[in-house]
């Protein structure tokens, strides 16, 4: 099934450059800023583990931290 979206896609926009599948989650949750830090920093020392491959998650965090932890 991925496969015939992929070639549909494919024949009308040309090849592509990368063909995966997305996880992307049916609910969210919000948390506040203090919850959504820690859960940052978790998911940055995961993803920094080389036996992980990939980090998925549901939550929100405000605009404010991710701009807080990314300056």
């Amino acid at each position: 099934m991925v496969r015939d979206v992929a070639q549909a896609l494919e024949t009308k926009f040309g090849e592509p450059r990368k063909v995966s599948i997305v996880w992307k989650p049916q609910n969210t949750i919000g948390v506040d800023d203090e919850a959504g830090e820690k859960i940052l920093r978790l998911i940055n020392s995961l993803e920094d583990n080389d036996d992980v491959q990939n980090v998925y998650a549901n939550f929100e965090v405000s605009d404010a931290l991710l701009a807080k932890l990314s300056g």
